[in-house]
């Protein structure tokens, strides 16, 4: 009887510590996608918390972004929402990601530098996926 119980908490403890390394979200460096940026000191964008959104991309529970691509001016915020019920986020390879959004939550992005930017969502990749050009 001690040694099955040894076992069985053995394998609690092995299966406690896989559950606590599965992670709510993308690393912040997650993303298979090229972005702009230009050169000099930093990837041209940022997440922000405030600001007012010159253009909304949803994502949707039809796993798209809607609109895919938008163009933005250097210096704009884009706001991105989740308009569905089903969680997603939004992963730029410079190393900018929203934590997982439900079902109405928003993340803010300021674009600084001129580039084309492609992001993801990083649980329904590749086929969620969008481009955002900054002139």
């Amino acid at each position: 009887m001690t040694r099955m119980r040894t076992i069985l908490l053995g394998a609690g403890t092995s299966l406690v510590l896989v559950l606590s390394a599965c992670g709510n979200g993308p690393p912040a460096s997650a993303g298979n996608s090229s972005g702009g940026g230009g050169s000099g000191g930093g990837p041209g964008l940022a997440a922000v918390t405030s600001g007012t959104a010159v253009s909304t991309v949803k994502e949707t529970d039809e796993l798209k972004f809607d609109p895919a691509t938008a163009s933005v001016k250097a210096g704009d915020v884009v706001g991105f929402t989740n308009s569905g019920t089903t969680p997603h986020n939004v992963t730029f390879d410079a190393g900018v990601a929203s934590q997982t959004m439900n079902g109405g939550d928003s993340f803010l992005v300021k674009f600084t530098t001129p580039g084309t930017y492609k992001y993801v969502c990083t649980f329904h990749a590749p086929g969620m996926a969008g481009t955002i050009t900054v002139g």
